[in-house]
């Protein structure tokens, strides 16, 4: 073995930053050496990373009479569920007693006002039937959960340049339809309340 590597071996407390011994062959980086030789490019990135934020994906539904709603895919709820603007814009009935403690993302609870039953939903050439609870004044039209993901056995392809799609199969059927996916919208059938403080209108006016 050469005289300098047997040196560098038996230096037990030779540091990385230390010289090499005298005589010693070093192999430089051939990257370094050739951005040393060429001062003016940079290296291109080899690591790829995620976006800062990306909207939420809906799909459209479509409910009797024809009335279209985004509604968000959102399987991490447990439930299906609609405003009550949505709900009475379709004059759906509801049971009153069937009440969740919703816990919005600051921790407050706030009921449900009730179960609307079998309401039949139809994406892109399948219909499904639902059960939607009742949402006093949420930041949507309806929000499609686990519910929906197990009775269609949905399937969610996303893709590199944001865009995504979702497979539904129609289990009465035996159908099965791939729907594009589109950037939420905000509330189309938001409830109107009046001010708290509104003067009361005579009736027989």
């Amino acid at each position: 073995m050469p005289a300098a590597f047997q040196l560098a071996t038996e230096t037990a407390d030779l540091k990385q930053t230390d010289a090499p011994p005298p005589g010693a062959i070093v192999i430089q980086d051939p990257v370094e050496q050739y951005l040393r030789t060429h001062p003016d490019e940079d290296p291109k990135p080899f690591l790829r990373t995620s976006a800062d934020s990306l909207a939420i994906r809906a799909i459209e539904g479509t409910f009797q009479g024809g009335l279209k709603a985004s509604c968000i895919l959102d399987s991490g709820s447990a439930i299906v569920s609609m405003s009550e603007g949505l709900c009475h814009a379709l004059g759906l009935a509801y049971n009153p007693s069937i009440v969740l403690e919703m816990q919005s993302a600051n921790g407050e609870l706030n009921p449900s006002l009730g179960l609307a039953r079998n309401v039949p939903v139809r994406f892109g050439t399948i219909v499904v039937y639902l059960q939607f609870h009742v949402i006093r004044s949420p930041a949507y039209d309806a929000i499609l959960g686990r519910p929906f993901d197990v009775l269609t056995q949905s399937v969610v392809q996303t893709f590199g340049d944001g865009s995504q799609t979702i497979t539904l199969h129609d289990p009465n059927s035996e159908l099965s339809a791939t729907v594009p996916t589109l950037p939420r919208k905000p509330p189309q059938y938001a409830r109107s309340l009046p001010p708290p403080h509104a003067p009361f209108r005579d009736s027989r006016i």
